[in-house]
């Protein structure tokens, strides 16, 4: 029986897949088993994407993701990474489930502060068998596009002209020339269009037409360059992108630029060269599930539904330094939610993360739990809870039903515990996923 070969390879994080060293020409076999064949100048790409880092870890004969999801194109091959949302008896991903699976991740996304794109048509996205890159440039194009259409980020720039009327502010140290007064320099601010806004949305759409291969988010793609015409096409750096301020008036370009952003992070791309090279377009998952499950108590009010309707809620907010040293805060504390009710405090810590179930301590590392320790300690808050998504981690329900008691007097409670994402979070899986999320707040009550 002859293997079927492929270029694209899907992965699952924390799932080591064999990979051999060819000569030439990258390749997958899928014969019931998938096997990379990479050539010598493939490694070395994945190793250089791997120094800004860390998303896959390579031995001699495995690779296996890490807690990074999306893709990676280098040479002739594509590695679609994905989250281990869905698995089977075995405790390995269930590949049969990578619709839903690409589902859930965008769901999650729209409630994040990385990629809050709202609008998302999962009924069309989905009808063909697309890459998750192309569902996901489909996707930034079409909300990118429509934004475009109403509107485009203008900004006041300082420019100078020379003019036959007054505009802004006479610049008098040009206007010496008795022979040309009616010529007058002048320096006024003007709305513009040819800002680093509107720059980097360029740069990025235009990369991203030259590596699509569906046709609709080719014309897509070139639709928006048609609309930023008049803005300079020109590279952009990171350090400018990271630089970008934002204001009212412009806080609805900032989902697009950050993910122009992650997609420049890991991209080799530039406007001169002949061939794409490599490119990435990388979600860290630690990242994306605390805001995640943030988003969700705080949309659905869960706060107030479950402890009292005058609960209040913060989210990644600072408590504190750790430490001072001649002077300096250092290690500064933020958990990822605190849920304030009257004088009593909760905090909420999520973990995207392995447990090893047979350790003493359920596969809670000593790290959390003192990180834990130290929240609950800074803001005097006597209940925890560490969460843990349920796809990664079969653990001994019955062993963490419990609370670990904490401090020397043991009068700190930390819950632990795990939450299924392998529902249809674009259905009614979403409600289930609510409801789950709702009963361990509850345990926290009681």
């Amino acid at each position: 029986m002859r293997a079927v070969v492929s270029n694209i390879a899907t992965l699952f994080e924390y799932e080591s897949v064999d990979y051999e060293i060819r000569d030439k020409d990258d390749a997958i076999y899928e014969d019931g088993k998938t096997i990379l064949s990479l050539t010598e100048k493939t490694m070395e790409e994945l190793e250089k994407l791997n120094e800004t880092r860390k998303f896959i870890e390579i031995t001699r004969r495995k690779l296996k993701p890490l807690n990074y999801v999306g893709v990676v194109k280098t040479g002739g091959i594509t590695l679609e990474i994905f989250p281990k949302f869905v698995t089977d008896r075995r405790g390995n991903a269930d590949l049969s489930k990578k619709d839903i699976i690409a589902r859930n991740l965008l769901k999650m996304l729209q409630y994040t502060h990385t990629v809050n794109i709202r609008e998302i048509d999962y009924a069309s996205i989905f009808k063909e068998r697309h890459s998750f890159f192309e569902v996901f440039i489909s996707i930034f194009a079409k909300n990118l596009l429509s934004l475009l259409k109403c509107r485009q980020n203008r900004e006041y720039m300082r420019k100078y002209d020379e003019l036959r009327f007054i505009k802004g502010k006479i610049d008098f140290r040009r206007y010496t020339n008795p022979a040309r007064l009616h010529i007058i320099p002048c320096t006024y601010h003007e709305r513009a269009a040819d800002n680093i806004i509107n720059r980097t949305l360029k740069y990025t759409a235009y990369l991203m037409s030259r590596i699509v291969e569906d046709r609709e988010n080719y014309r897509t793609l070139r639709r928006i360059l048609d609309l930023l015409d008049p803005v300079t096409l020109m590279p952009v750096t990171l350090q400018q992108v990271k630089s970008i301020t934002f204001n009212r008036l412009n806080a609805d370009f900032k989902p697009f630029i950050d993910i122009c952003r992650i997609f420049l992070e890991g991209s080799t791309l530039t406007l001169q060269a002949s061939t794409v090279e490599t490119f990435s377009l990388l979600i860290p998952m630690e990242s994306l599930f605390e805001q995640f499950v943030a988003g969700v108590i705080q949309r659905e009010e869960l706060h107030r539904k479950v402890f009292d309707s005058g609960a209040e809620l913060k989210v990644q907010e600072s408590i504190g330094y750790l430490i001072e040293k001649d002077g300096k805060k250092l290690a500064e504390m933020r958990p990822d939610i605190i849920i304030k009710v009257g004088d009593e405090k909760v905090i909420i810590d999520t973990k995207y993360k392995l447990l090893d179930p047979e350790d003493k301590k359920f596969g809670v590392s000593q790290q959390d739990l003192y990180q834990m320790y130290a929240y609950c300690r800074e803001i005097n808050a006597r209940k925890a809870l560490l969460i843990y998504p349920e796809g990664l981690n079969k653990i001994n329900e019955i062993g963490i039903k419990t609370p670990f008691k904490m401090g020397k007097n043991r009068d700190i409670e930390l819950f632990v515990r795990t939450i299924s994402l392998e529902y249809d979070l674009t259905n009614e899986g979403f409600a289930k996923f609510v409801n789950g999320l709702r009963t361990i707040l509850y345990e926290l009550k009681g």
